[in-house]
């Protein structure tokens, strides 16, 4: 009997520990691991940590990074090789921080299928690095196991070798040597770092600027740092989404201050009376409470507004009462200056009805020196005027609407609605069509490089002489200078932004939020 008991409470206790390890086996498996491959991030200085499974990497991120004229890791550089290849993997962690100079570093370690693995550690380049890279070769080391990844037009090679499942990059002989001194435990690895929102989704990255926000007088700051968790969606239109992220910022209350952060309280939208322009590039509303002190005390972009108010010869007090409440910015719509077509700019104030008046007449008999607007539909006060460009300056209820727009592009029965659901709380928001945004950056910047071009001066030989409200006209044509490169900068933004989609960023509490995006319509561009 004794030895049946034994025999059982064996059995048992090996069923036990297989069930333990199925269940650990599962849950350490949300976790590619990857991580703990890669040095551990510096906490004074800027990074961007990312660990991605099942063929999610972000491309987007990437194109931000890598493509442009002026790229951080542009094209040509085996920063760049390595960023590409990474994102062809089918797990990746990726770290790149910045180093000496200004200069980033690039630190990679990747899963590949069982078979490109295999083809790697025989130093055969697969399939996946194939159409990531540019006639790529593959040839020997002086170390052994160690393999040179080579892309055609590139200034060096990837340094890579093979550990087990995984696959351990770096762009140089520096950072090479720092990923095996993580793998012999002689430096500290990222695999600390813990992911706090949505563990189980598939991508999460932390960004973190190192500081240099909330640094004073060129002292160390305190780290602001953004962690993100994202998973695709099965997009089957285009007006459906293609994936959602979670956010969280920390840091925030050194950046913004503590009673700022405190104030902020997530508040019902009225969608249905919001004013946005019509076609929509950006927007971005923010519910804020009553601010302290004065505009120079603020953060920008509150400090501009604020400043743009004193111009307006607003006191103090009735800026902090007009900028409390629903306030939203916008881009969109149009507006023709001589014959360029531009979008157009606005801003909506919402706040007591006298308020709003009172706002509407300082516009017009501080900004544009007493012009009379012509009635506008759909608003009972203010109205429009030609400068030689469209003008906006009108209230209607509760809400004040300001900005260089035509009148046609405003459409009042644009509801907010189609980005927060009517019964939503939140503190701000931020809706971006970043093709139209690309497509526009373009004429945005031969405009102003054609009025100031010396051929558009006034050729009778007199000079400017400056006046009193030389501060008005710096806030609607700020003074600039180009060269013959912005041009080309801009279109090389401008088209990154084109391979993009819509998003939308919704602020839910103080320091977290979610982001929706949606694949991009060839239509629009």
């Amino acid at each position: 009997m004794t030895n049946k008991i034994k025999i059982f409470a064996a059995a048992a206790g090996a069923a036990v520990l297989t069930m333990l390890a199925v269940f650990l086996f599962f849950t350490l498996s949300s976790s590619s691991g990857l991580t703990a491959l890669l040095p551990e991030p510096p906490e004074k200085s800027p990074y961007l940590l990312m660990e991605t499974k099942e063929n999610t990497y972000p491309q987007a991120i990437s194109a931000l990074m890598t493509d442009g004229l002026y790229a951080l890791l542009r094209e040509g550089t085996a920063r760049n090789s390595l960023l590409s290849a990474a994102g062809n993997a089918e797990d990746a962690a990726v770290l790149v921080e910045e180093e000496a100079e200004g200069e980033a570093e690039v630190y990679a370690a990747l899963r590949f299928s069982s078979s490109e693995t295999k083809s790697l550690k025989k130093g055969e380049v697969p399939e996946s690095i194939k159409v990531a890279l540019k006639s790529p070769k593959i040839t020997a080391s002086d170390e052994k196991d160690v393999w040179l990844l080579s892309e055609a037009g590139a200034d060096g090679p990837v340094i890579y070798f093979v550990k087990g499942d995984k696959v351990i990059m770096a762009a140089g002989e520096i950072p090479f040597k720092r990923m095996q001194a993580v793998m012999a435990k002689d430096e500290k690895s990222a695999g600390k770092i813990k992911w706090k929102d949505e563990r189980k989704w598939p991508s999460h990255l932390e960004i973190s600027d190192g500081g240099r926000f909330t640094s004073r007088d060129g002292g160390e700051g305190t780290p602001v740092k953004i962690q993100a968790a994202w998973h695709k969606l099965d997009a089957k239109k285009i007006s459906d989404p293609a994936g959602e992220l979670r956010w969280n910022i920390e840091g925030l209350d050194k950046l913004l201050g503590r009673q700022v952060l405190s104030a902020l309280k997530p508040r019902e939208w009225d969608t249905s009376k919001c004013v946005l322009p019509d076609p929509l590039l950006l927007s971005m509303g923010v519910n804020l409470p009553e601010l302290k002190g004065t505009p120079k005390d603020w953060p920008f972009p509150l400090s501009t507004i604020g400043a743009l108010g004193e111009t307006m010869d607003l006191s103090d007090r009735q800026i902090r009462k007009i900028m409390s409440g629903q306030t939203i910015l916008s881009l969109g719509g149009h507006n023709k200056i001589l014959w360029f077509t531009l979008p157009g700019f606005m801003a909506e104030f919402t706040g007591g009805k006298d308020e709003m008046r009172r706002l509407v007449d300082s516009f017009w008999n501080k900004l544009f020196f007493g012009a009379k607007p012509k009635p506008m539909k759909d608003f009972d006060y203010g109205g429009t005027t030609t400068l030689p460009f469209s003008v906006v300056g009108a209230a209607r209820d509760n809400t004040a609407v300001l900005g260089l727009i035509s009148p046609e592009s405003i459409r009042v029965h644009n509801k907010l609605g189609k980005f927060l659901n009517s019964s939503e709380n939140a503190i701000g928001w931020l809706a971006a069509d970043l093709p139209r945004i690309g497509a526009a950056l373009s004429s945005m910047t031969k405009m102003n490089s054609f009025m100031n071009d010396e051929a558009f001066q006034d050729d009778t030989g007199d000079e400017y002489v400056g006046t009193d409200d030389e501060t008005t006209e710096e806030v609607f044509q700020p003074e600039m200078s180009f060269s013959p490169f912005d041009q080309e900068i801009t279109d090389s933004f401008g088209n990154v932004l084109r391979k993009f989609g819509s998003l939308i960023i919704i602020w839910e509490k103080p320091e977290s939020g979610r982001m929706t995006w949606f694949n991009s319509d060839p239509k629009a561009k």
